[in-house]
């Protein structure tokens, strides 16, 4: 038997649910259909993709061979098929797919995109660039924005052209109360509780490298989305390491770090063989998206420290 792409789609439904009875009532066939299906597969493949115990199915290694290349096959050809299905109906114009890994400036970036009745692009989020970078090579997007420490560099994936957006010192978002200044050095927040991103490349590693620089030993830092981050900053449960981009709740205000002892840096992937019209308009778009939340975070501060000096102006009473 030929290995074929709902084979593949099987696979990772049975891994996803980590069970047969729930993997054949969502792929609507008889468990005992799926279960003779499994082991053709495994014929085919040269060795059992799952073991069962009393807990369902888990995927052995070479399950996870399977399932990691799946994880890139699978978007690429649902890529196919929708660029197929358009082209044959005669639509001229594909919807741009843009990926974002780490990177604060999508939202910026794809509103640009969208700007003078241009068809706004589709936006997924990827948990890692190298992931991002493999799949946006296997045809799967068009577009990958992509953030990361300051010292790193993209993946040199085959197929995918990088261009630098732009480094940014990297702040600390503390609760509006907070005793420090709008500028501070990181040895002033050492007793702080820390939180950052999840996935962020490097950064924690660089983030205690700064912090030994500075003479201190923090906590391992939390990760967690953005929202909860916001949310524990607002709480005054911890103080975030973020990028210099996206809006602010009410309560919650920017530091910047003297020195700049930590980076973050942009990066714009796309495919090798998109055109150069295509190139310079993603780029100009991305470098517009990063001169804009800079020029907003400028005006956030100047509106801070305006409201901070009229309190401190106040007479007492």
């Amino acid at each position: 038997m030929d290995l074929e792409v709902r084979h593949l789609r099987t696979v990772a439904t049975v891994a996803s649910l980590g069970s047969i009875t729930k993997a054949a009532a969502a792929l609507g066939i008889a468990q005992p259909a799926l279960s003779a299906q499994l082991s053709r597969i495994d014929r085919a493949l040269g060795g059992p993709v799952f073991v069962r115990d009393h807990r369902g199915v888990r995927p052995t290694p070479l399950g996870m061979l399977v399932l990691d290349r799946a994880s890139t096959l699978l978007p690429a050809v649902d890529a196919l098929l929708q660029d197929a299905r358009r082209v044959a109906s005669g639509d001229p114009a594909p919807t741009l797919r843009v990926t974002s890994a780490g990177s604060a400036l999508a939202g910026r970036f794809v509103a640009r995109l969208a700007r003078g009745g241009a068809t706004p692009p589709t936006l997924r989020a990827a948990g890692e660039c190298c992931r991002a970078a493999d799949e946006l090579s296997a045809g799967a997007h068009d577009v990958v924005l992509a953030g990361m420490c300051g010292d790193a560099l993209p993946p040199g994936t085959p197929g995918v052209h990088w261009r630098l957006v732009g480094t940014d010192a990297v702040h600390v978002l503390v609760r509006d109360d907070h005793a420090c200044g709008d500028e501070a050095d990181l040895a002033e927040l050492a007793g702080e509780r820390w939180v950052k991103g999840a996935g962020d490349s490097c950064f924690a590693a660089c983030f205690l490298r700064a912090c030994a620089r500075a003479g201190f030993a923090p906590p391992t830092p939390s990760e967690c989305d953005r929202a909860t981050g916001l949310e524990l900053v607002r709480a005054g449960a911890a103080v975030a390491l973020a990028q210099p981009f996206g809006a602010l709740p009410q309560g919650v205000r920017p530091v910047a770090l003297r020195g700049a002892p930590l980076t973050w840096s942009t990066w714009l992937g796309v495919h090798d063989d998109a055109p150069e019209g295509l190139r310079t308009r993603l780029l100009a778009a991305a470098r517009d998206a990063r001169r804009d939340e800079l020029a907003g975070l400028a005006a956030r501060r100047r509106d801070g420290s305006e409201t901070a000096a009229g309190r401190d102006a106040r007479p007492a009473v």
